[in-house]
Parts: C-alpha cells; sequence; structure tokens
C-alpha cells in the first residue's frame, strides 16, 4: 500500500493479493492496526505530505506526490487531520523551527532574584520581573 501510494490502490486488490475477500481483509487490517485500509492509508499519505512540506517542495507537487487526485481535497483531508491547512502547517513547522524556545535566564542577585525574559518583549529589551523570596 505504501509503495503505490501515489497511484490510486484500490483495497480490494490489496485483498486479491492476500488471498482474501474485501470484507475479511479490511476486518483483518482494522484488527491489527485499529484502523480500517482506506483511514489508515489516508493517515500514510498526509504523513508523507508533512516530510514534503518541510523541504521546499511546491504543495501543488505535494499533492500528486502524495497521489491526491486534487489541491482542493488535499487540503480539506489535510485541515481534518491535522487541524490546519498545509500552508498554515508549513509556516508553523518554518517558524518553530527558526525560533526556539528560549529559557529565562535567572539572576540570582539575593535577596531579590530576577528573571529576564528576552521573548517578545520588545527590540533589544528584556522582561525583568522580581521575585521575593
Amino acid at each position: 500500500m505504501l509503495r503505490d501510494m501515489g497511484s490510486c490502490v484500490r483495497i480490494s486488490a490489496i485483498a486479491e493479493q492476500c488471498n482474501l475477500s474485501r470484507s475479511h481483509f479490511s476486518r483483518a487490517f482494522k484488527k491489527v492496526t485499529g484502523q480500517s485500509p482506506q483511514g489508515w492509508l489516508m493517515m500514510m499519505k498526509i504523513e508523507k505530505a508533512k516530510s514534503l512540506l518541510i523541504t521546499s517542495m511546491p504543495i501543488t507537487d505535494v499533492v500528486y506526490e502524495c497521489g491526491f487526485a486534487d489541491h482542493s481535497h488535499f487540503t480539506r483531508t489535510f485541515s481534518r487531520l491535522e487541524g490546519m491547512t498545509p500552508k498554515a502547517w508549513r509556516r508553523a513547522v518554518v517558524f518553530a523551527t527558526s525560533h526556539p524556545l528560549q529559557m529565562p535566564v535567572i539572576d540570582r542577585d539575593i535577596p531579590n532574584w530576577r528573571i529576564h525574559d528576552s521573548r517578545g518583549v520588545g527590540v533589544g529589551q528584556s522582561h525583568t520581573q522580581e521575585l521575593h523570596a
């Protein structure tokens, strides 16, 4: 199923290769994986799409590389499974990798501890919070 992901994979053809009826194959597949063959294949297509979206490949190319019929079907499916559009997902991943979380620096100037937070306060500014022990 993974090998032929880019083409139209028919569950009945896979079942036939396993010498099983379509319904028996589907029941056995769900028992083993916890998902229907169609649901599992769709999840695998979305996982492949996510691995391609972190590259510079155009989204239109990702659509066809993952075996979706058209851009709108891909966007609807991706949004349903991931909670955002492919474009928004790509932007979020790019932002997250280019802006790693910074831990606050604790200045242990006792008796008043200070936390210097350089995240998003302003250009060249840091936010200081007084802590009283």
